[in-house]
């Protein structure tokens, strides 16, 4: 489940109240909240009783169902990082990490046409064939997750020779506050939540002189 989905689904479950109590819910009326189906509700459901953000206990049609502290906790940090984010909405979202080295992926779909129109024409960027890839400390890898609900510039995926070639969302940004670059969320990665991939026109290891381990902070733009 993409994260958006989740926070999504324990947001309308705290509408109805299971923020602060058992709630007695069907299936069907949260569908109905959520644009699911009964059995898409009963799998999500599902995941995130698995992951430990609800507990559930079936009576007939109605599904018995809690938040757990952890459920909370979730909740609590969306709000946290939200309010950081209207405050302070004109200094862009920061995040802090590591410099990695990734898997060598960037440098082939950084180098497919389809995926170069679109960078220069959305974002005015013909960038380096690779991805500068930084893992995040805890604190910016919760903050990360905002991205994937507040708008971004869509770079849509393609099929080319029988292959489908995935999008991702993309965010304006600068790398330790001198140089321009780009955040992109990738719909098909093989990272976890934790590592941002960055493009950029630059060579960013050359430019900024970074070898791995190295800490820099990315500063995220984002429009409603």
């Amino acid at each position: 489940m993409k994260v958006w989905e989740r926070v999504f689904i324990m947001y309308t479950l705290a509408l109805l109240g299971v923020h602060s109590k058992p709630m007695n819910i069907t299936t069907e009326e949260l569908g109905r909240r959520l644009g699911l189906t009964p059995q898409s509700v009963s799998r999500k459901l599902i995941e995130l009783e698995n992951e430990g953000l609800i507990k559930r206990m079936t009576m007939g049609r109605y599904k018995t169902i809690v938040m757990t502290r952890q459920g909370y906790e979730l909740l609590l940090q969306l709000h946290r990082a939200l309010s950081d984010l209207l405050e302070r909405r004109g200094e862009g979202l920061v995040l802090r990490g590591r410099v990695f080295t990734g898997l060598g992926e960037g440098r082939k779909y950084l180098s497919i046409e389809e995926y170069r129109r679109q960078f220069l024409e959305k974002l005015n960027m013909d960038p380096y064939p690779g991805t500068l890839n930084i893992r995040l400390d805890s604190d910016s890898t919760k903050m990360k997750g905002v991205l994937e609900i507040v708008p971004g510039i869509i770079i849509k995926g393609f099929r080319k020779n029988d292959v489908e070639y995935g999008g991702a969302k993309a965010f304006k940004a600068t790398i330790n506050d001198s140089v321009p670059c780009a955040v992109l969320l990738i719909d098909r990665t093989h990272y976890g939540r934790e590592v941002l991939e960055i493009i950029s026109n630059y060579y960013l290891r050359g430019k900024l002189g970074l070898v791995d381990g190295d800490l820099v902070t990315v500063r995220v733009f984002y429009t409603w």
